[in-house]
């Protein structure tokens, strides 16, 4: 049974510890079983709100595009020899700054055109 070495308020010390420790592993275990179900609950409601508001489908692309475009975030396409000799250069200075945002105005003109019969 219990060696002789081992009293009995040592090893209730020790059985104690060891429900302690146990017990905290199975809150722990509780805790990240409702985990799952929590991320369930949040997958549905995104999806329910999408169902609702279909018009993300098409703000959220065109608006990162606007974005990307504005900061300069996409990639330059590489321009072939041949078609840099024919290119006009581009205005500079002030002239430039208007050209290149005038652009940006009316793509997002564009946008709007294209969005509006779903608020309406």
């Amino acid at each position: 049974m219990i060696p002789r070495d081992e009293d009995f308020a040592t090893r209730r010390v020790l059985l104690s510890a060891e429900i302690a420790r146990q017990r905290g592993e199975l809150a722990q275990a509780y805790q990240n079983l409702a985990k799952p179900i929590h991320y369930a609950e949040n997958g549905m409601r995104a999806f329910g709100f999408l169902r609702q508001n279909p018009w993300v489908f098409m703000a959220v692309p065109s608006v990162l595009s606007i974005l990307s475009t504005v900061f300069g975030w996409r990639k330059q396409k590489a321009i072939k020899p041949a078609q840099q000799q024919a290119a006009a250069p581009k205005p500079t200075g002030i002239k430039g700054k208007l050209t290149t945002w005038g652009g940006y105005a009316w793509q997002l003109v564009q946008l709007y055109r294209r969005v509006r019969p779903y608020f309406l």
